[in-house]
């Protein structure tokens, strides 16, 4: 009985949906102490997740963060293609980017029956359960299903206090006046959850809207 109230309380102070949004962000602990030496994962999701992902990156300053690390679903060559381009662009020629590129296992195929989507998801699991072990100091997605899995394996790594990882998530531009079914899994664990409609801020209490990104 002790341990599962002690449990809880673990659950209580790491759970990001429990607390008002901005509620923990004193307190917090990070790995990196100095913001430029900050590790920045980017989760694409492939054909218009990544393009959304790649124009919202455009407005952010990449010296922040020293290194950066890619995560793309296996098959994905387009993606990784265009993280390379990314990095040579932002670089300018100035010094060497540094930045390494992750492929984990697909969750889920487009027509992908029940069973295979199981075996699948803990394919992806084994193979995020490596790439989080880089610890990141944020994360940043915008889905699809492959980026509830590595949430999922951050949270807990965060649980178990093998981590403080911030995750952020961007929900789509698509989506006007509900969350994807991503968004809705990830919503208790983001530490934020930007939106692009303001209509979506009225019905998820959580969430932070400051136009549209991308």
């Amino acid at each position: 009985m002790l341990l599962l109230i002690l449990l809880l309380i673990r659950l209580i102070l790491v759970l990001p949906g429990i607390h008002p949004p901005g509620a923990r962000k004193g307190g917090r602990k990070t790995f990196n102490n100095n913001r430029n030496q900050a590790h920045l994962m980017i989760l694409l999701g492939s054909g218009g997740h990544t393009g959304e992902m790649l124009r919202l990156l455009k407005k952010l300053d990449l010296n922040k963060y020293s290194t950066r690390s890619w995560v793309y679903s296996s098959g994905d060559s387009i993606s990784v293609k265009k993280a390379k381009q990314f990095e040579e662009e932002s670089n300018k020629g100035d010094k060497e980017p540094n930045y390494n590129l992750y492929e984990v296992t697909r969750a889920r195929k487009v027509g992908e029956g029940l069973v295979s989507t199981i075996l699948s998801s803990a394919n992806c699991l084994f193979s995020c359960l490596k790439t989080v072990q880089t610890k990141p100091d944020t994360i940043i997605c915008n889905g699809p299903g492959t980026c509830v899995i590595i949430c999922g394996v951050v949270f807990i790594y965060k649980f178990l206090g093998f981590a403080d990882t911030r995750i952020i998530y961007v929900e789509s531009l698509a989506r006007v006046n509900s969350l994807s079914l991503s968004g809705n899994l990830l919503l208790p664990l983001c530490d934020r959850f930007i939106v692009q409609w303001p209509q979506l801020i009225k019905k998820y209490p959580r969430t932070e809207y400051y136009g549209i990104l991308v």
